[in-house]
Order: structure tokens, then C-alpha cells, then sequence
């Protein structure tokens, strides 16, 4: 831990806000960042969001959250979990990070937003955003019986709700041991120059009638363990399709289980195995010449 002044915040952040380099800043509790207001986050910010239970938020627990509306200026921000004390720990507890846009209606874990013209469209900026042991599991082993808690749903460590192209510019976002999903879009169409994912608790990318485009890079490191259940991509079509756009020239890396009835146009990636219950590890690495498309049309 550095020698840097620490600075808490607890509440919702009303005022535009600069985020320092010369401090590390702690998230307790649900805070957001309200309509209008604009958080910008000097280069290389950390913020760091305290595990536990926080009764008075929605999801009951510390969570940074972009409401409809709100603007993130920023470069490169790191977000990691930490305990009570405000030490980085290794362990996910907490409510994530979330980005909430005016693009379509969008709900989960009680977070929801809807479509309101009269509202100006939420703006997310950045050169890149980290995570570390964002998000909660759906249950623990106790510490005093050894036993395993079931606490109730798990919530991912970066969500995206109902973000449209235009409200998103973060070229980069790089997720590390999510407690659920390595990341969480629903109902949006957003751009990635490149996305890495590894070793979610379960899997790489949750997309829910959604279109994410990844036009760089792609790694998902979600090694086949003794789980099952876990798969390098689970594609929802609630309320439509969801799309993955791989773009020619882009450097893909994949290990894991592919998913269950999804789609693969591709000629070059190999055929995957998507029967359901399928635990078949896949594997493939190169840069592809073409373009390449996952994607389900009607199957969860």
C-alpha cells in the first residue's frame, strides 16, 4: 500500500468531481454519481470499494455507480476490493462498478433504468478501467462452521445497463477474478478496442440482448475447473438478439468452455462444442484475418 492519502466517500457524489493522482479513494457503501454531474479521474486513479454488508444500499453492498445521465472523464482507472480498514484484499464482497445509460430499459440485481428522452445521454470516457475482486458470489463457506452460505444472487463486477455507441468511449477494460461474470452488458451496444477477462467465478462475458464489438484484442482466460456451468460466453435473448463482433485483425485468445447453444460464424476459429450441458474445453489463439461473429438469436 502506498504512502498516499486515503479519501472516503459515502455518499452520492452531487457536484462535478476530480478524482486526484494524489490520493487513493474509497467507495463505502452505494454511491453514485447523479444526473449532470461529471466525475473526471486523473491518470492511473485507484479506487478501492469495501467489502461487506451495507444495509442502506439496494444491492446491500459498496458499489460505484454511473447513473443515467452522469459523465466519467478519465484515462486509466483501477478498481479493486478492500476491507474495512482500506486494504487491497484478494477476496470479492462487494457491489461492483456499473454504467447506466439512455439507450433502452434495462434491469438486474434491483438496478434499473429507463428510456427518458428528456434526459441528456450519459457520456463514459476513458483510455482504459481495471477491476480486481469486484462483485459477489452466491455463497460462502463459513468461517465458524465451514459450512456453505447460501446468500442469495451473485452480482457481476462491471455491469453495463441500457449504453448506447454514442455514450460509450472506454477503449479498454481489463476484469481479474470477478466473483460472478467477468462482465455484464445488457440491453446496450457498446465499442471495445479490447477486452481481457480472467478467472471469473463463473463466466467470461454475460451479453443480454446486446451488440459488443471488439475491434483489437479479445482474452478470456476462463480455465475449465471442476465447476460446471462456467463458460467463456452466455449470451440472453430476453428482450432480443446478443452479438459479439470480433473485427478483422483482431487478436483473440480463448480458454475455456465456449457456451451453450451459441453461435459461432467464423472461418477460422475452430467449431466449438455449444450442446447443452457441454463441458468440453476450447482453446484458440492467432489474429484473425476476417471478421468473426458470435451470437444467439433465440436461445438462452
Amino acid at each position: 500500500m502506498s504512502n498516499k492519502k486515503i479519501e472516503v466517500i459515502s455518499s452520492d457524489i452531487l457536484k462535478n468531481k476530480t478524482l486526484s493522482d494524489k490520493k487513493i479513494y474509497v467507495i463505502e457503501g452505494e454511491v453514485r454519481v447523479r444526473k449532470g454531474v461529471t466525475l473526471s479521474i486523473q491518470d492511473k486513479v485507484t479506487i478501492l470499494l469495501v467489502n461487506g454488508v451495507f444495509s442502506k444500499s439496494v444491492i446491500r453492498r459498496s458499489a460505484l455507480i454511473f447513473a443515467q445521465g452522469s459523465t466519467l472523464s478519465a484515462k486509466r482507472v483501477y478498481i479493486k476490493a478492500c476491507t474495512g480498514q482500506h486494504k487491497p484484499v484478494k477476496n470479492a464482497d462487494n457491489g461492483g462498478v456499473w454504467f447506466l445509460g439512455n439507450y433502452k430499459d434495462a434491469s438486474k440485481d434491483k438496478i434499473s433504468v429507463k428510456v427518458n428522452r428528456k434526459n441528456g445521454l450519459s457520456r463514459f470516457t476513458a483510455s482504459s478501467v481495471t477491476t480486481h475482486y469486484l462483485g459477489r458470489k452466491d455463497s460462502y463457506i463459513s468461517a465458524k462452521t465451514g459450512r456453505e452460505l447460501d446468500i442469495g444472487d451473485d452480482i457481476d463486477g462491471f455491469s453495463v445497463l441500457g449504453v448506447s455507441p454514442e455514450e460509450w468511449n472506454i477503449a479498454s477494460v481489463r476484469t481479474f477474478y470477478s466473483a460472478d461474470d467477468g462482465i455484464d452488458v445488457t440491453n446496450s451496444h457498446i465499442q471495445l478496442d479490447r477486452l481481457e477477462i480472467r478467472h471469473p467465478v463463473e463466466d467470461g462475458m454475460n451479453i443480454s440482448s446486446s451488440r459488443v464489438e471488439i475491434h483489437k484484442s479479445l482474452l478470456l482466460d476462463v480455465t475449465k475447473t471442476s465447476d460446471t456451468d462456467r463458460d467463456l460466453f452466455d449470451l440472453e435473448t430476453d428482450d432480443g438478439a446478443s452479438f459479439i463482433e470480433l473485427y478483422s485483425r483482431c487478436w483473440v485468445r480463448l480458454k475455456g468452455v465456449f457456451g451453450d447453444q451459441v453461435v459461432l460464424s467464423s472461418t477460422e476459429m475452430p467449431r466449438p462444442n455449444v450442446r447443452d450441458d457441454n463441458e468440453v474445453p476450447y482453446a484458440f489463439e492467432g489474429q484473425l484475418k476476417k471478421a468473426s461473429l458470435i451470437y444467439s438469436i433465440d436461445n438462452d
